[in-house]
């Protein structure tokens, strides 16, 4: 019995999923990943902020878009009492919450606690942090509703409902493809095969459905009406379609009759698995649509290799029943076609490894640190079981086939039981998260601003940081190092002078400053202080006084407040145009920034302020303050041009740059923004 005109009309269809597999395989190693579920990237107050006043709102922002339906956020009081807050609305920023506070909110420590739903894979994550207003940071550290995010263990309905999904998806492909291209037309006891087949896709649809509205706490129409609802919805029709298609294709003959409804048939549980594709993590990844493809093809190539064994089983079986010959040229075929499906398996499934784990350096420590890892290695590990079957099937089983069929048929019996086992893990993957730093305690940076400075004479560089940076209590630290050697100052004492600039009726204050711990037993490496000497939001003008004798070295720097979250846009500019960013307040004002020509040597850095209308927005003062690549700042001269629209000169060198601006309008409302420049 021969083989070869099958083989030549199979070797398209191999070399296109091999090619496919490729070419997914490296459009991934492109990608950027992004964290799986929607952790917390930032927020405003900060966890662990102390402010000297109550903040108007809580603001947080997230790796993935929150969905505003299904995402909660509750403030809480030392004594664990809800404060009663404004209605949850999306934040100044596309992946950012807002929630209103009351105006009377007293001194006090509270409590943010958050439970999000990412749109993009619909997976839910919750979290908690502390924040102080007139409170010590010791209170705050101490708060003890604060928690790391975590996200819910998958449960038993969620993970039945995916191997079912799954299970019914891959017959399904898997029977289309072996019966068109291995097996002639037939699919055997595909009257019952494939309504179960397709059955098993739709109930797997309904119970992830009913699953998920039961973590996020919703009904399921609540669920479906909301943003991470629309890929259930898309799941659920395409799974009916499924279903339908499933029925149509059984009641076909495996004699003379049209393969239409197999092509159907495989169509339409391939669409079913394009929806989980782009609803899963892959669609967490930044670019998605790489991931997603690549996800694709690895559930389409698990299909037909998985997929496939249990029609490749029954169609042995048959024969044998019916005393027929051994279907090895059918046999044969389906293993060619499986050794295609499995390469393309194997090179998806090291690049979506890749792209979850965020790049070739941290996928050993998503495998070894995280529940997503562990489940994985079991996984690859049954799977590498797998291909050692097929191998033996390929050696052994086949060229025996047509004199005894036993070894087959136990190999293919154990492969399929081993291949349940993965649909299994496979359920239980899409709900963990593979972001190793998930389960850890919560690790959101400190908020600080910095300023870098040296004397005239380039004697002393002095780094000044404020922490949390924002105006109220702060706590100080001044770097004081030789500016050549690089060595800790001696010195004897250390004061900061600190006026707010375009603000004369703001009295300068002076800061006295504290000897840290020594370095290596000589000078202290850092001089430490703490005051409310920033008690405007705005830039500083500091002059750091390091007395050592009778000998004192003034150090200027310029320090500006941290800044408020802000969205921004940046219109790329043609030709010798520069781009143009637009930042925009979250109380609708905009400054629009750029530097012109934006290369080494003479520019013009201008600020133009609009109101929330659209019109420019007259000023009362500009400060544009501009950190270099040495770190060192430098306050800009500005001259108005119009009543918004400032220009100042600098002069760059190549490196990156970065421009902080503080407009102050006519009725006092401080604007901040600032603009990242690589020149």
């Amino acid at each position: 019995m021969t083989t070869s005109g099958s083989s030549t009309a199979l070797r398209p269809f191999a070399r296109a999923i091999a090619s496919g597999a490729i070419g997914v395989a490296m459009l991934l190693a492109l990608a950027t990943a992004a964290s799986a579920h929607a952790g917390l990237e930032s927020s405003d107050p900060a966890a662990g902020e102390v402010l000297a006043s109550a903040p108007a709102s809580v603001t947080m922002s997230f790796t993935e878009p929150p969905d505003t339906d299904l995402s909660s956020l509750t403030v809480l009081d030392a004594q664990g009492t809800g404060i009663e807050t404004g209605t949850l609305e999306r934040g100044p920023a596309p992946r950012s919450l807002e929630v209103a506070l009351p105006s009377d909110l007293g001194d006090g420590v509270y409590t943010v606690s958050w439970r999000v739903v990412s749109t993009a894979d619909g997976h839910l994550t919750a979290g908690a942090f502390a924040f102080g207003v007139g409170a010590t940071s010791g209170e705050v550290a101490a708060a003890p509703e604060a928690a790391a995010p975590s996200t819910p263990s998958p449960s038993p309905l969620a993970v039945a409902g995916k191997v079912l999904l799954y299970a019914g998806l891959a017959v399904a492909i898997g029977s289309a493809v072996t019966g068109l291209l291995a097996f002639g037309g037939v699919v055997p006891a595909r009257r019952l095969l494939l309504p179960l087949a397709g059955t098993s896709a739709f109930v797997g649809a309904v119970a992830m459905t009913i699953a998920e509205a039961d973590v996020v706490g919703a009904s399921v129409g609540d669920l479906l009406s909301s943003s991470a609802g629309r890929s259930y919805i898309w799941l659920l029709g395409t799974t009916a379609v499924t279903l339908v298609a499933s029925f149509v294709a059984s009641r076909g003959s495996n004699r003379g009759s049209s393969r239409a409804p197999l092509v159907a048939l495989g169509l339409s549980a391939a669409a079913a698995m394009l929806v989980r594709a782009t609803s899963g993590h892959a669609a967490a990844l930044v670019p998605a649509l790489p991931a997603e493809i690549a996800q694709w093809v690895h559930f389409l190539a698990i299909g037909v290799w998985i997929g496939g064994l249990l029609p490749l089983l029954l169609l042995v079986r048959e024969r044998r029943v019916a005393g027929a010959p051994a279907p090895v040229a059918e046999v044969t075929r389906f293993s060619r076609i499986a050794g295609w499906a499995l390469l393309a398996v194997v090179l998806t499934g090291i690049a979506r490894t890749v792209g979850e784990a965020g790049g070739i350096d941290d996928v050993r420590a998503m495998l070894t640190g995280t529940s997503y890892g562990t489940t994985l290695i079991v996984k690859v590990s049954i799977a590498l079981l797998l291909i050692g079957l097929g191998a033996l099937n390929r050696r052994r089983s086949i060229p025996r086939l047509e004199r005894d069929g036993t070894l087959l048929r136990q190999v293919v019996a154990i492969e399929l039981v081993a291949a349940l086992g993965v649909l299994g893990l496979t359920g239980v993957l899409t709900s963990l998260n593979p972001d190793p730093a998930a389960g850890r305690p919560s690790e959101l940076a400190t908020p600080s601003v910095s300023a870098t400075g040296a004397d005239f004479a380039t004697t002393t560089r002095v780094t000044f940081t404020a922490e949390p940076g924002s105006a109220g209590p702060n706590t100080f630290e001044a770097r004081i190092v030789d500016y050549d050697e690089g060595t800790p100052v001696q010195a004897d004492e250390v004061t900061v002078l600190m006026a707010a600039i375009g603000r004369p009726e703001i009295e300068p204050t002076t800061l006295p400053m504290e000897p840290g711990e020594p370095a290596n037993g000589g000078a202290p490496s850092v001089w430490k202080g703490a005051g409310t000497q920033l008690s405007l939001a705005g830039a500083w003008d500091l002059v750091v006084q390091v007395r050592s004798g009778a000998r004192t070295t003034e150090v200027p720097l310029v320090l500006v407040t941290r800044a408020p979250p802000t969205t921004s846009v940046v219109a790329q500019g043609s030709g010798d145009l520069p781009d143009i960013e637009t930042v925009t307040m979250s109380t609708g004002e905009q400054l629009q920034l750029y530097l012109d020509p934006g290369a080494p040597g003479t520019n013009e850095f201008h600020v133009t302020a609009f109101d929330p209308k659209g019109e420019e927005l007259e000023l009362s003062g500009l400060v544009v303050v501009a950190t270099g690549p040495d770190a060192r700042t430098e306050a800009l001269d500005v001259t108005r041009l119009t009543p918004g629209h400032f220009a100042a000169p600098v002069e760059t060198d190549a490196g990156s740059w970065r421009f902080d601006v503080v407009a102050t309008t006519v009725g006092g409302t401080v604007l901040q923004a600032s603009q990242e420049q690589e020149i």
